[in-house]
């Protein structure tokens, strides 16, 4: 008699409901053909020129010099994060900065700062955001093989919009970079949570003041998969009372309270894996179905956050004053409604915008132009009015040359009105597909490495 251990179980019900999850993706993600379109989205694309890139985690940001400010990321150990601005009256990009030269590190001993995974936030006529390594070896911090030195840890740092000016405020500690970050502008404090452990972190700005509160996410990214592994929270969250969240895994609700001599603890009551409006049996067994918010953001017409739900893409509410979550509508294109896993994952491209109108930059089904490689997925504009209920899928992305924006996870709305998002923007041009194969390294997202693109600032409309 053929014996199996309980672990041994665990992994084959973990093959089994993968290949029928896999098989159910499969079928939801069938591409549409071009000519078949009833809507979609014109966009245009500024060129950066910086070919090694290979990612945007919601750095971009529309500042109040109305220019829009984002960085570009490169899993290229040669190369550093960038910083840039994009003015919409002359329609042209500077490059404002290279992370590795603003920190004071030599790339070529060093392990650079490769990304910056944070959102930028403005506060006294200042950007604030924070440095997140880029280079891996087995979903962990990498040594380097040519003997650089090991990553020195991520920084917190400013942006002067007057002077322009970055200011290098403070270095956690080496092989931990910060993944999230938020501000506290009353009090002036920045908290960032670091990866891979899920330590948080506080700068205070007018103290000079670095602190360290422990981990958050029990082993964090350092677990091993799937039974003591944490995936980092990709979104930190304050209210107006200056108290942080983050989510877990699992579902649970953490918050930090300055006020308090026990600073951090978990929201009893609250669990966020009862936010999707579906269950089936083999998610449930299959283990690794994450219950962390995606994203979230607080509503100062609701006194709320609201925020999208990593696997489902369901959009919730939560208010922190009365311990209170609900859940809203599902907040991904037309064609993926209705199924449990959202087969695309949930993306960073979230904001509350005019109108008190949430606009969420989904990844949906991909467009089929005859002749051209398939694509896992297509960018979509979801918006829904809070006030009204209204959901709008408005449609794919496209530019005005059809090429498809099949992948992004930042937005921004300028003060031109126009929606900004860095996408990762397919090439047709074979001189340009050959300049990206030479300067492009392993490390690029899982979704994004059959498929040509490059890293380009994109401007469109909802109308």
């Amino acid at each position: 008699m053929l014996k199996i251990s309980s672990r041994m179980l665990s992994i084959l019900i973990l093959l089994i409901s993968f290949n029928l999850s896999f098989a159910q993706s499969i079928q939801a993600q069938k591409a549409v053909p071009r000519d078949k379109l009833e809507k979609f989205i014109t966009a245009k694309v500024y060129q950066p020129d910086f070919p090694e890139a290979d990612c945007n985690y919601h750095s971009l940001i529309s500042a109040s010099d109305r220019k829009i400010y984002f960085s570009l990321s490169t899993h290229n150990s040669d190369y550093a994060s960038r910083f840039y601005r994009f003015d919409p009256q002359t329609q042209s990009i500077t490059l404002l900065g290279k992370m590795d030269q603003v920190v004071g590190e030599d790339i070529s001993k060093q392990i650079s700062q490769g990304k910056i995974h944070t959102r930028l936030f403005e506060h006294k006529k200042k950007l604030w955001f924070a440095t997140h390594t880029s280079y891996y070896q087995g979903g962990l911090p990498g040594t380097d093989t040519e003997l650089k030195r090991p990553y020195s840890g991520g920084h917190f740092i400013s942006y002067d919009l007057r002077t322009e000016q970055f200011e290098d405020l403070a270095c956690i500690f080496p092989n931990e970079g910060i993944i999230s970050m938020t501000l506290d502008r009353e009090n002036n404090i920045l908290y960032g949570l670091t990866w891979p452990s899920g330590i948080l972190v506080s700068y205070d700005v007018d103290k000079k003041d670095l602190r360290y509160w422990g981990a958050v996410q029990h082993q964090g990214e350092w677990g091993s998969h799937p039974w003591n592994w944490e995936r980092i929270c990709r979104t930190l969250a304050i209210d107006q009372k200056g108290s942080v969240y983050g989510s877990t895994m699992d579902g649970q609700i953490w918050k930090y309270d300055r006020t308090k001599n026990r600073r951090v603890s978990y929201v009893e009551g609250l669990d966020l894996s009862h936010v999707p409006f579906a269950q089936s049996s083999e998610e449930s067994l299959k283990g690794d179905f994450q219950n962390n918010w995606r994203t979230i953001e607080w509503n100062l017409s609701t006194n709320s956050f609201w925020g999208i739900h990593f696997e489902c893409s369901t959009l919730f509410e939560f208010d922190p004053a009365k311990n209170f979550i609900r859940t809203i509508a599902e907040l991904r294109p037309m064609a993926l409604l209705g199924s449990v896993r959202n087969p695309m994952i949930s993306q960073l491209g979230f904001m509350i915008g005019p109108d008190n109108t949430i606009y969420y930059l989904s990844h949906g089904p991909a467009v089929d132009i005859p002749g051209r490689p398939k694509p896992q997925s297509n960018v979509y504009l979801i918006t829904y009015e809070i006030d009204s209920g209204i959901y709008t899928d408005h449609g794919p992305i496209l530019t005005a040359d059809n090429r498809r924006v099949y992948f992004t996870e930042s937005i921004a709305i300028g003060n031109d009105g126009q929606i900004y998002t860095v996408g990762w923007v397919e090439v047709n041009d074979p001189q340009r597909v050959k300049t990206i194969y030479a300067n492009r390294k392993e490390g690029a997202p899982d979704e994004t490495k059959e498929f040509v693109y490059e890293m380009l600032l994109v401007q469109f409309h909802s109308k």
